[in-house]
């Protein structure tokens, strides 16, 4: 006999795991089924936030522990270099292999995870799901879906994707300040936005990942990109690698057939003018009631869009968008001119009127004004 789980979850990404995190913490008695398509958690993920006054504690409300945290950051293009002080905020990085298996552990009496199965189907049968793969089915009281499956209608602004080639390296002397985040260097590009972004994690290891922005991301060239990067560095070991692609948009939320609640990239977890979602993803969890999931209750667990948030994000994508080439003016302009804790409050969706009316001061006007009538 098939057994019949209270919750089955599809994707065992960190949407997932940090909900079940929250959740089963309440729920002691609920079992719990993960289907995920890859085989393992892989090693080729990094997480970062924001942290400080005003802010949910990520590291206290999930119980994780920082690779690292930093607290000055560093924006550079080919003509200006920005270098600010942070404190008392902090830049936050998890390793995600480590956040992941943490999450998976927390409640692991409760869970049962089978991975390498793909979902094909979710059926509903006498108030029971049938969730299929190729060749199995698994039943379930109620379903939560982290699979990134939205379509063009559901997307409400111009379409960005974050691509990223990154290895994590240690080199034979020192050659990275330990206390210092480069979040951009921008290179001179006309058609996307290109930047390396540097964590170091001491004077001879760090994470260094080539990113771009753009309509239509090239990998051949990116990876390329990144080889040339890693050249000017004295290698002495590659520690791990990760690569990935990014939607940046704003996504209106699914429409939520079947009774089935969609979480993650698909309803808008990811910031659409950062790509970040782990500090998005908490704010959502700490701000709503856990209550049993049911087909009563799951609308409760909607994740609701700040109107403000995304139309100032919508203009960010405009100019990405039409104007890739002023790019590293729009970043530079914001880490030069604004006010460090009103900026780190925007970027984690925690801002007040008077931040954004700061925000809103240190933009460039003239190509806001032209990404906002484009």
């Amino acid at each position: 006999m098939t057994k019949e789980y209270d919750l089955i979850f599809i994707g065992a990404g960190l949407s997932s795991l940090m909900f079940l995190n929250r959740y089963l913490k309440k729920f002691k008695n609920h079992t719990v089924l993960i289907l995920e398509r890859k085989k393992e958690i892989e090693k080729d993920q990094t997480f970062c936030v924001w942290e400080g006054p005003g802010l949910d504690s990520i590291q206290n409300n999930f119980n994780l522990k920082p690779k690292k945290i930093w607290d000055k950051i560093h924006v550079q293009n080919s003509h200006e270099k920005v270098i600010r002080d942070i404190n008392p905020y902090k830049y936050v990085c998890f390793d995600g292999h480590n956040t992941l298996k943490k999450l998976m552990n927390e409640h692991a009496d409760q869970v049962n995870i089978k991975n390498d199965v793909e979902v094909k189907n979710i059926e509903k049968k006498d108030h029971i799901f049938i969730v299929k793969s190729k060749d199995k089915f698994f039943k379930g009281k109620f379903v939560v879906d982290s699979r990134h499956d939205f379509t063009k209608k559901n997307i409400k602004s111009c379409y960005v994707n974050q691509a990223f080639v990154g290895h994590e390296i240690q080199t034979k002397k020192n050659e990275f300040i330990p206390d210092q985040v480069t979040l951009m260097s921008f290179s001179n590009k006309s058609k996307e936005i290109e930047f390396t972004y540097i964590l170091p994690f001491s004077a001879r290891r760090a994470l260094v990942e080539t990113t771009v922005f753009s309509k239509k991301p090239n990998m051949t060239s990116i990876k390329n990109t990144q080889k040339n990067l890693l050249k000017t560095f004295e290698i002495k070991n590659v520690i791990r690698t990760e690569q990935g692609v990014i939607p940046m948009a704003i996504i209106k939320n699914y429409s939520y057939k079947d009774e089935i609640l969609k979480i993650g990239t698909s309803v808008g977890m990811v910031r659409p003018s950062s790509g970040y979602s782990m500090r998005r993803i908490a704010s959502w969890l700490l701000g709503i009631k856990m209550v049993k999931l049911n087909n009563k209750s799951y609308k409760s667990y909607y994740y609701k869009h700040n109107r403000i948030i995304n139309w100032l994000d919508s203009i960010f994508l405009k100019v990405i968008y039409y104007y890739p080439n002023k790019g590293s003016d729009l970043f530079l302009c914001l880490f030069r001119k604004a006010n460090m804790p009103s900026l780190i409050r925007f970027l984690s969706d925690h801002t007040s009127t008077i931040d954004l009316i700061k925000i809103l001061w240190a933009m460039p006007k003239k190509l806001m004004i032209k990404g906002l009538f484009k």
